[in-house]
């Protein structure tokens, strides 16, 4: 049963992602932050890709300060708050197939960038002996960078996308008033 508890203790249990919102008995919502805050830094840890190391900041705040304003939530609006998964919450976990076909081009952008990332990562470690002076320097900021050109390429090919969508919604329009 969630109910609003003792200040100082709620304090002490924010300052854990997710923990505040456990002790608060919302525990799916914790459960959440909790995977969100530790799942990235050990999965980011494990493959060698360190910028998923900041999602940590971003869920740490967003746990401190939701905690704190659900603290603050008069006592008819907190006891009307549903406990529910943080992400993917509107997805019936049953229909997996559904999920996937509605995000099957994030989720294989995302995949095909943390692979990357990885690669790049491993063939760094892997041929550092070899590399030496200007060679390794390049392969060194390439390597920092990949993400970067990554992402930079992914907005422009967003707004490609987004120019040719809007051209052929206009001649679909021009068409229809002909």
């Amino acid at each position: 049963m969630k109910n609003k508890k003792n200040g100082f203790l709620t304090f002490c249990c924010s300052l854990v992602p997710g923990a505040g919102e456990m002790y608060m008995g919302l525990y799916k919502q914790g459960i959440s932050l909790m995977l969100l805050f530790w799942g990235a830094g050990a999965i980011g840890g494990w493959a060698g890709v360190e910028v998923l190391w900041a999602i940590a900041p971003v869920v740490w705040f967003f746990s401190f300060f939701h905690t704190h304003n659900l603290r603050s939530m008069p006592e008819e609006a907190f006891l009307k708050q549903e406990d529910r998964y943080l992400v993917f919450h509107e997805y019936d976990f049953e229909s997996s197939e559904e999920f996937l076909k509605k995000n099957k081009k994030v989720i294989a952008a995302a995949l095909i960038i943390f692979g990357i990332c990885m690669l790049t990562q491993i063939f760094m470690n892997i041929l550092n002996p070899f590399f030496d002076g200007f060679f390794w320097d390049l392969a060194w900021r390439l390597n920092h960078n990949v993400t970067r050109i990554i992402v930079a390429l992914a907005v422009i090919w967003g707004g490609f996308h987004m120019l040719k969508g809007k051209r052929g919604q206009a001649d679909e329009e021009e068409a229809i008033t002909e």
